[in-house]
């Protein structure tokens, strides 16, 4: 079935290090697969500036998340967001918002807020002391990044389900890798001469880069000859006090500070043209520059602490971090001993062979496909009369429309279905003549008797009961297929394996384009369709976009009236029909609608079927017609089910809030 995921992806295009590199890698891993069973809703701050190898498939799609603050963004934007798209669940980083509503996965990159507090700000570390034990235990499965970083966690916070925590290392994105034009292109853009030693990272106490200065002078101080130090990445706290150093040591001139890299491709050359990489950092769930300069063939001097050892193995000269003397050794052995360089080039290689992101989305996808079992089964349905099924179910409902049903019955026969189509007529107004009707002229036909009137959303529940078939068909008893029709519509269906609903193209008796494909509604859109309002501000004016106008071609549209629309029987069980809360009539079909984006269906309107309807509009006649009371209820009904429709916030997947988005 399908059925959406909603990611936190907040980090891409934010300069965030090996967060945002995680984040990349796994999404385009994700992205490139063809077996992935739901779609994944990313959660950023711009959907421009997620990269096409993770848009381009559709299997990933960015959603824009407000942020005034990141405390606003988890405990504000985020539930609203999740509201409206109901996934089957949200992997966040660290942190899970409050007021879920579906089953949570959390990734914990590292216990350094509890390990190592002194090398975080004050806010951070207060906020993550607090909110990560609260989310690991709301989650349905916690996922760290290293054995190291799981164990971490597991003594950090008390009682937490080792069963419930999985490691899952992160990969090397596929721009890492040896490349003999690397040099040249570093000399091009740099002006650096190949063998400097290199550090990648935000530059910030945790790093060590004090030590790892201080211990570069010294072994400069000894040798002479010693290549320049490169750093390359942004300052963070305590990141500006670089420049000071260097210049208190003596280096001016000797180290070479790059800022932020964000081009993968240019990062690579420069870890593929160092001689050493050095990364004396005091504290890592994983530290994925060490693993890149592996992937590019580059000798790697690491900390020996924390997840270090773990995730280069054999592969690196590992040393003391709280040493500067241990670092300064470890330096001068690397650039001195060639078969010591040429040892940790291959040994590197060959681990970071081990750490694919193709693996890691492997794991992560089975992981979200067992915590998605966990999630609340979808309302249940009518149980479906026995029989050999059809491929179309259409359904008729007359409330004192005897005179109109003989013609919508002809329209669906001259279809050419034959046997592949079932035509169920519900009489839903005793003793209005659809019964005798149909049992004196169409005894073919499934009748379907109500015992008093019944709600437009009871009776096609009922009806789509009364008989099996692959797709159900409402039909209004003023709505009239045109030849060849539901073979277009079938078709559509055969080729869009993720359309839940497909809506042909309404005309008014003399032909012209009736208004059915709509986007879901918005406040002040609706103030003035549904109110006085529209007297003094026509909607075909004021509201105009609210109508998607004649379409020509087939399109994803966000609703479409339920004069005439094909259901696949799959979906229309997937989300549990039609809610029969909503009486007499008028809304329901928008909110079915709305619940198929939600799950991951999509609804199209494809303009090669087109249904005759004697549109009446009754519900936008006079104001104090009970009708207009039956729209006002069922209004008030759906916003207290999807509350951001009022924020204009419908389900990420719906097309009106990709168009805003791309507007954005």
């Amino acid at each position: 079935m399908p059925g959406c995921i909603a990611f936190d992806a907040d980090v891409i295009g934010r300069r965030r290090t090996g967060d945002e590199s995680v984040a990349t890698g796994l999404l385009e891993a994700i992205a490139r697969r063809d077996d992935v069973p739901f779609t994944v809703l990313a959660y950023v701050r711009d959907p421009e500036r997620v990269p096409a190898a993770i848009t381009g498939s559709g299997v990933v799609r960015p959603v824009p998340v407000a942020v005034g603050s990141n405390y606003r963004r988890v405990a504000v934007s985020l539930p609203a967001r999740l509201r409206a798209d109901r996934p089957l669940l949200y992997h966040g980083n660290y942190v899970l918002p409050p007021g879920l509503g579906c089953p949570g996965v959390v990734t914990v990159h590292d216990c350094s807020y509890h390990y190592a507090p002194e090398l975080m700000p004050t806010a951070d570390r207060l906020a993550f002391q607090r909110f990560v034990p609260w989310s690991v235990r709301r989650a349905a499965r916690v996922v760290t990044v290293s054995e190291h970083a799981r164990e971490d966690l597991l003594h950090a916070v008390g009682g937490l389900d080792p069963d419930r925590v999985v490691a899952i290392p992160n990969g090397i994105g596929t721009a890492f890798h040896p490349d003999d034009a690397a040099s040249e292109r570093v000399r091009a853009r740099h002006g650096l001469e190949p063998g400097y030693v290199l550090f990648i990272g935000a530059l910030q106490p945790r790093k060590n880069l004090g030590r790892l200065l201080e211990a570069y002078a010294a072994v400069r101080a000894s040798r002479g000859d010693l290549p320049p130090l490169v750093l390359v990445g942004d300052a963070k706290r305590g990141g500006d006090e670089v420049d000071d150093r260097v210049r208190a040591l003596g280096l001016a001139g000797h180290v070479r500070r790059i800022g932020y890299v964000d081009d993968p491709d240019s990062l690579r050359d420069l870890y593929v043209a160092a001689g050493v990489f050095a990364f004396p950092s005091l504290y890592e769930g994983f530290g994925l520059p060490v693993a890149e300069a592996m992937a590019c063939g580059t000798p790697v001097l690491a900390s020996d602490v924390t997840a270090l050892p773990e995730t280069t193995g054999d592969a690196a000269l590992l040393v003391d971090p709280r040493s500067t003397s241990a670092i300064a050794e470890g330096l001068e052995r690397l650039i001195g001993d060639a078969e010591l360089r040429a040892a940790c080039r291959a040994a590197g290689l060959e681990r970071a062979r081990e750490l694919s992101w193709d693996a890691a989305a492997e794991r992560y996808l089975a992981v979200w496909r067992e915590v998605a079992d966990l999630a609340p089964a979808p309302r249940s349905v009518r149980p479906v009369a026995p029989g050999r099924p059809a491929r179309v179910v259409a359904a008729i409902t007359s409330t004192g429309q005897a005179d109109d049903v003989p013609a919508a019955i002809e329209g669906l026969r001259q279809q050419g279905l034959g046997d592949d189509l079932t035509i169920v007529v519900v009489a839903n107004r005793p003793g209005d003549g659809t019964a005798e009707l149909v049992r004196d002229q169409h005894p073919d036909c499934v009748l379907v008797e109500q015992p008093e009137t019944r709600s437009y959303a009871e009776n096609q529940a009922v009806a789509f009961a009364a008989a099996p078939g692959d797709h159900l068909v409402i039909v209004n008893p003023d709505a009239v297929a045109q030849p060849g029709c539901l073979a277009a519509l079938l078709a559509f269906m055969d080729a869009h394996p993720a359309c839940g609903v497909v809506a042909p193209v309404l005309r008014n008796l003399d032909g012209s384009y009736q208004e059915a494909a709509r986007r879901f509604p918005e406040p002040v859109g609706s103030a003035i369709r549904r109110t006085p309002l529209r007297r003094v501000l026509p909607p075909e004016r004021h509201a105009a976009d609210h109508y998607l106008g004649e379409p020509e071609a087939a399109r994803p549209v966000d609703w479409s009236l339920g004069a005439f629309l094909m259901i696949r029987r799959e979906a229309w069980d997937d989300v549990g029909g039609f809610d029969e809360a909503f009486a007499p009539l008028y809304v329901e079909e928008i909110e079915l609608q709305w619940r198929l984006w939600q799950r991951g269906w999509e609804v199209w309107q494809e303009p090669a079927a087109e249904v005759v309807h004697a549109h009446q509009a009754a519900s936008d006649g006079p104001f104090l017609d009970h009708r207009t009371v039956w729209h006002l209820r069922n209004v008030g009904r759906f916003i207290r089910r999807h509350p951001t429709v009022l924020a204009g916030q419908a389900p990420a997947l719906a097309p009106s809030q990709r168009r805003q988005a791309s507007e954005r």
